[in-house]
This record gives structure tokens, C-alpha cells and sequence, in this order.
């Protein structure tokens, strides 16, 4: 039998058709269009994604705060700056404008003539804060805040001294600045605050006015 290497030839060309097109389909289905919803995609590259401050969660938000507490004047005469902590939480009505409320306590070591004795006395308060923010950039934002509330001093202590509201409820007032830093992560940022308040209830027995420093860092988390 006579063998004819030509006319192999259409069937070769139609097999090798073939395996390319079905290579270039397979490749094609693999393809993933990309994922412009989520900040955490490792598996594509930094300029697949641009990131933008919507994309971060926004509306009710928990808030931990911790640093100290310094007074000047007044009572502050007669006790030292204090560690403070803080919780509280709020609600982010728009882009620039957030409510919100804490509980926050302080502790304090007495700097005073004896008697009586050196102590540590606490200071316990409860506000409400309204702040207006400026989203400066995606991941970073400063704000502005005032504050007003109740506070209590424990002990009586501060009485010695001429300072007899100390014990009782009394209000306190003013501000504070911020700046928030927001991790790649949709709920979380870090923050730093510092500000002063005016304590009527904490003036000295003369009417020097006693007003307290603080400065924390903070963790938010938004839901």
C-alpha cells in the first residue's frame, strides 16, 4: 500500500486548531474579574484596588480610650496627674458629623501638707461629646469636639483642704482635638486626643478655677 504523507496533512493542522482553541478557552475561563469591594485581596496587585474612606464601615461605632489626666489650679494643687481610661460608644450621622457618650474614671495620688495621710483618690465622670470631622485622606481624618457631663470625686479628702463640692455631682465642660488613623480593615482605626475641661466642683476655696488636662490614645471599632 503506497503511503501519502500529504494527505495527513488537513488532519495534523485540524488537531493542533483545536488544542489552541481550547487552551485559549480554559485560560479564559480562569480569568476572575476584579474584586473592588473588599481592602483585604492579597491575591491582586496594589494598583487593582483604590481605596477610598466609603469603603470603610460607617454608623454606630465603640470606642476604648486610655492615658492620664493632669489638673491645674483649683483642687489640682493638691493631688497629681492620674492615669485615665475610658469606653464609650456613638453613632456617625454623616461623613463630618459624630454623637457620642462615655464613662470614664481617673486615679490620682494626694500632694498635700499632712494631716491627713497621702492617699489616692478617684475621679468618676460620665459625658456627652459631639465632634465635627475632616476626612483629610482615605485612612486619616482630624477632629474637633465639645464635651459636657457629671463627675464625682471619691472620698473626702479634698474637704480638708476647703474644697467641699469635691464629694458631690457637679458638671464638667469643655473640648478636645483628634486625629484618627484607620487600619486596612473596615471596622478598625486608632486614635490620639487631647483637650481640658473646667470642673466647678473641683475650684479651689478661694474661686481659682480648676481645669483638667487629658491626653489618650483610642481603639474604635465601627459596626
Amino acid at each position: 500500500m503506497t503511503f501519502y504523507p500529504r494527505a495527513l496533512l488537513p488532519c495534523v493542522l485540524a488537531s493542533v486548531f483545536l488544542a489552541v482553541t481550547q487552551g485559549a478557552s480554559a485560560q479564559a475561563a480562569r480569568t476572575e474579574e476584579l474584586d473592588v469591594t473588599r481592602l483585604d485581596v492579597e491575591r491582586l496587585p496594589p494598583e487593582a484596588i483604590e481605596i477610598d474612606r466609603d469603603m470603610y464601615s460607617h454608623g454606630a461605632f465603640v470606642e476604648a480610650h486610655l492615658g492620664g489626666r493632669g489638673f491645674i489650679g483649683g483642687a489640682g494643687r493638691y493631688f497629681d496627674p492620674g492615669m485615665l481610661a475610658s469606653i464609650g460608644g456613638g453613632y456617625e450621622l454623616t461623613s463630618w458629623l459624630l454623637l457620642g457618650a462615655a464613662a470614664e474614671f481617673s486615679f490620682h495620688p494626694t500632694d498635700a501638707p499632712a494631716p491627713p495621710t497621702a492617699t489616692t483618690l478617684q475621679i468618676v465622670g460620665g459625658l456627652l461629646e459631639a465632634r465635627l470631622q475632616a476626612n483629610v485622606a482615605p485612612r486619616f481624618a482630624l477632629w474637633i469636639g465639645g464635651e459636657v457631663g457629671l463627675m464625682t470625686v471619691s472620698g473626702n479628702f479634698l474637704t480638708t483642704y476647703g474644697v467641699q463640692d469635691a464629694g458631690s455631682i457637679g458638671p464638667m465642660f469643655g473640648g478636645s482635638l483628634g486625629v484618627d488613623w484607620h487600619f486596612l480593615n473596615r471596622h478598625h482605626s486608632l486614635g490620639l486626643r487631647g483637650g481640658a475641661r473646667l470642673y466647678p466642683n473641683l475650684d479651689g476655696f478661694d474661686g481659682e478655677p480648676s481645669m483638667g488636662v487629658h491626653v489618650t490614645t483610642y481603639l474604635r471599632y465601627v459596626f
